[in-house]
């Protein structure tokens, strides 16, 4: 190796070390509480009912034979008690903290929210999907 290039490998190497420690804290979740939620034809259920605020984990399982989405609303009222939109038969998303989409059948996902101190209602919010008891309550403390 020559005499210039040597300084520039050394330097390169260095680099490289340095980068690969940085990261991002909230990339790390493995301090994170977990909440399993499991999806099924026509139910939402939780391993916990409370958990702490801060960032939470959603481990989302969906065992049923069809698409479900999981929605994480902050609201006051009961779980059963959401408004409905008559035209496209979805509850109202006032409130909503977070969302994971097309959850397909037999599969598994993950969502990261920080949730701060409070009540919220976990939805699947496909046309009818809520009305038929895809609803949970979950209290942050």
């Amino acid at each position: 190796m020559s005499t210039v290039g040597r300084p520039l490998f050394v330097l390169f190497v260095l680099v490289a070390i340095v980068a690969s420690g940085c990261g991002t804290a909230s990339s790390d979740t493995s301090d994170v509480p977990t909440l399993y939620v499991d999806l099924s034809d026509f139910k939402v259920a939780t391993d916990h009912v409370t958990v702490p605020a801060g960032h939470v984990v959603f481990g989302v399982r969906n065992h049923a034979a069809m698409a479900h989405e999981l929605m994480v609303i902050k609201t006051d009222l009961a779980p059963d008690q959401l408004p409905v939109d008559g035209a496209t038969a979805k509850a109202k998303e006032d409130g909503k903290v977070g969302e994971l989409l097309n959850i397909a059948a037999g599969s598994s996902r993950k969502l990261v929210l920080e949730l701060t101190p409070g009540t919220y209602v976990l939805i699947c919010n496909v046309a009818g999907h809520y009305q038929l008891g895809m609803r949970v309550g979950l209290e942050v403390q």
